[in-house]
């Protein structure tokens, strides 16, 4: 629906334009009438119209002075010139200002119909300019949120991908970057969190890190945690001051919109190469178990001073090695590596039995965060607090860890299974509307990042293939069919354009939708 203006010093000049256009079209409404160009210059940036049939001959200011005034202000409303001289002087200056209607008094009624086809033609085809534009923006800040997860994981957890630096420095601008790493940390005081609610905060974070200075990559919220790299381009501050205040900054913000939840954060230390964001999100990591174990902080920044102390406490290097073994379902490395983990614990806290209990507690916290990660939610309680004796501590949480790893190995076998079959059904009921790879992670509770893992290692395509892939076989069952017309077969899965459908089906098949379908019905 086009809104239109009418603009003529003559009552009966806008009633015969309005009675032309509503005896013959139906596709506008007049939404204003001027009597002159002040008038028109007026009720123009009040009303906003799409066109305007603009008299030229008018008091006080003429049409053409009319338009330059609303031009500026109006940028994609069209005009049409009406006017009873038919003087080249008009015509050329209304060029100007792109004006390519230029109707002459009294105009026939094909004319004037003809003029306003032409220009809301014209109109409809730049709205729909600008409504692909704002979808394509969408999805480019989808796939940008997307790719800044993927790059953050990929660091952070040394996972191997197809990218490599440039294609990383292409995207996200990272060429000689320096910066850190903080990882925020959710405790609610809720027993059981829904996913809606881990949505809110995630959506909290994400806001207050959009509204400060520096430019942070968002990683995926997992478990309770959020892993943020912060790219540092502040000067006249030290390191230490930059991290601090960005920590006291963001956690203000976030806790000022939470209820029953408290938000904490652990900050690593600046470093000057991206592939060194690894070292500086295991900093993170251990000042963020600092002040869980602190009983007033609600952050801490790494520095120099802790360093000695991490060596001495926890061995984080064999805690990793050790997670990583119980993910993949590996037993005989696990127990090889808890062997040598449970040796250094007890070194570290000098066989003091209260001590080797809380670390333990502490490792079996960190390992329930990790395999969340997968998908796997079973409860793994851990309770040390009758053990006596540094042995007993051992073989209980020796006995615990068998437990978790033969039950994540069936859980991989049947568990895993079951998600990505429910994430296969999601995408056959839906396969004929736009779906992204994060709403059908949240229909089945993993995250994205694991969702699209998933997709890779089982069916060797990534997500988008897969969908892909669907929609072409559904193309395929449909064309076979031979009744459906080819315009609603692409509607029906999910292309809302017929000649993207073809050209799309052509590159994938190696033939157009109408060869497919006379090939196999000949």
């Amino acid at each position: 629906m086009l809104n239109v203006m009418l603009v003529d010093d003559e009552h009966l000049e806008r009633e015969g334009l309005k009675l032309m256009l509503s005896k013959n079209r139906a596709n506008f409404e007049v939404i204003a009438e001027a009597q002159n160009g002040m008038q028109a210059v007026e009720l123009a940036l009040t009303y906003k119209p799409d066109l305007i049939f603009m008299d030229i001959k008018m008091p006080e200011i003429d049409g053409l002075e009319a338009i330059k005034r609303i031009s500026p202000e109006l940028a994609h409303t069209r005009y049409i010139m009406v006017s009873a001289f038919d003087t080249f002087d008009y015509a050329r200056e209304a060029m100007k200002f792109g004006i390519k209607e230029y109707l002459l008094k009294p105009s026939r009624v094909s004319e004037v119909l003809e003029a306003f086809d032409r220009m809301a033609a014209e109109i409809e085809a730049e709205k729909q300019t600008v409504i692909e534009k704002k979808q394509i923006n969408h999805r480019l800040e989808r796939v940008s949120s997307f790719i800044e997860m993927e790059f953050i994981v990929s660091l952070i957890m040394d996972h191997v991908h197809e990218f490599n630096q440039a294609d990383w420095d292409e995207w996200l601008d990272l060429e000689e970057k320096q910066g850190f790493v903080a990882v925020f940390s959710f405790e609610s005081d809720s027993l059981q969190t829904s996913r809606e609610e881990k949505s809110r905060w995630y959506r909290n974070l994400k806001r207050a890190l959009h509204d400060q200075s520096l430019h942070c990559l968002l990683g995926p919220l997992t478990g309770f945690q959020v892993p943020v790299l912060v790219l540092v381009t502040e000067q006249g501050k030290t390191d230490h001051e930059i991290r601090q205040d960005f920590a006291r900054s963001i956690i203000h913000h976030v806790q000022n919109h939470l209820e029953s939840c408290r938000v904490y954060a652990g900050v690593g230390m600046v470093v000057c190469d991206v592939h060194s964001f690894s070292q500086s999100y295991k900093e993170a990591i251990y000042a963020l178990e600092l002040v869980h174990n602190h009983p007033t902080a609600a952050y801490m920044a790494y520095s120099d001073r802790l360093t000695q102390k991490r060596k001495e406490l926890i061995p984080f290097e064999l805690e990793k090695e050790l997670v990583d073994a119980v993910r993949q379902g590996d037993m005989q490395k696990g127990l090889h590596m808890f062997e040598s983990y449970f040796h250094s614990i007890q070194q570290a806290a000098d066989s003091q039995v209260r001590i080797m209990i809380k670390a333990m507690e502490d490792f079996f916290l960190v390992l329930t965060r990790s395999v969340k990660e997968l998908g796997f939610d079973e409860d793994i309680k851990v309770s040390l607090g009758q053990i006596e004796t540094p042995m007993q501590i051992k073989e209980t949480a020796k006995a615990q860890l068998v437990f978790i790893i033969e039950r994540l190995g069936e859980w991989r076998n049947n568990g895993m299974r079951s998600l990505l079959l429910k994430a296969r059904e999601f995408i056959d009921k839906n396969y004929h509307r736009p779906i992204t790879l994060e709403e059908v992670a949240e229909q089945i509770g993993i995250s994205s990042y694991y969702l699209s893992r998933l997709f890779r290692e089982r069916f060797q395509v990534t997500f988008i293939d897969y969908l892909k892939n669907t929609r072409m076989q559904k193309a395929k069952e449909l064309l076979l069919d031979g009744t459906m017309p080819l315009k609603e077969i692409a509607l029906n899965i999910g292309y809302k354009d017929p000649n993207y459908f073809s050209r799309f089906f052509k590159k994938e098949v190696g033939m157009n939708p109408r060869e497919y379908r006379n090939k196999y019905h000949q």
